[in-house]
């Protein structure tokens, strides 16, 4: 687990590289007295979890932890202070622990086996990349589709952001050379069971649901790139900048890729 620490004083710092350098798993990726360096820090390099100061004068650890949330949404927010009276303020951002100064090993111990514990639930194990060309990976392997079409009616699940794919707008996307038929029906439903198939595999069924006349994916259960664009997270704004194209496999996203270009990557939810 990657942590870094903000604290206007040395000391402090040099208190929390002793509590925690014996403590296993856990690697202190950056310690900073001045917010802003811990700001362009983040941007730059993956932490778990950030264990703040409030008071400090160039910006409080509060006005901190919102900036940093805007980074990395996913981040652990521990405030380590020695005044009580921030308790709502913390509260109200949605921090995940508040430590009171003075602590000890044990203390600081107790909330880092926690904040590993929240860090883990609030992984993914399934990343789902839309910028550029279609691919899913699952705990960072990419998964290989051997039906294509299963694969193709899985991005547009994942282009519909959770909403529901109906066998007639899945023959008329996928199968758009061909009558709407009973053979095009088993061909859905082959890629329907396909999709299942692989997945349970991995043991992620649960990301994906479909039936006999429809399908969709719970955009809740995984990561992509393209719904942390709609969220406004800079580093996915970044990579779309830097791209610029979306699903380019598939002709029909690019109705979907027209909008984004349109809103330059602003949230457009």
């Amino acid at each position: 687990m990657r942590v870094m620490i903000v604290d206007d004083e040395r000391l402090a710092l040099r208190q929390f590289a002793l509590e925690t350098e014996d403590v296993p798993g856990v690697d202190v990726a950056g310690a900073f007295t001045n917010p802003l360096e811990a700001l362009q820090f983040l941007r730059e390099n993956p932490v778990d979890a950030a264990f703040l100061d409030i008071e400090m004068p160039e910006m409080n650890g509060i006005v901190l932890a919102e900036k940093m949330r805007e980074i990395m949404p996913d981040l652990v927010v521990v405030f380590i202070t020695g005044y009580e009276q921030y308790t709502l303020d913390a509260l109200k951002i949605k921090a995940d622990y508040y430590l009171t100064k003075p602590y000890d090993t044990k203390d600081i111990r107790e909330v880092l086996e926690r904040a590993k514990l929240l860090s883990a639930r609030q992984k993914k194990r399934v990343y789902i990349r839309t910028f550029g060309r279609f691919d899913v990976f699952i705990d960072g392997q990419v998964v290989y589709f051997s039906n294509t079409k299963a694969k193709e009616l899985l991005a547009l699940c994942v282009d519909h952001r959770g909403g529901t794919v109906t066998i007639e707008e899945a023959a008329d996307k996928l199968w758009e050379n061909r009558a709407y038929d009973s053979r095009v029906k088993n061909l859905y439903r082959k890629a329907v069971m396909q999709i299942r198939q692989l997945l349970a595999g991995y043991g992620v069924e649960e990301i994906f649901s479909g039936g006999r006349g429809s399908c969709q994916i719970d955009a809740l259960k995984v990561d992509c790139d393209y719904y942390e664009l709609l969220r406004g997270n800079p580093e996915a704004v970044r990579e779309w900048r830097i791209t610029g194209k979306y699903l380019q496999e598939y002709s029909w996203a690019e109705e979907t890729c027209a909008r984004l270009e349109m809103t330059e990557g602003v949230p457009v939810k």
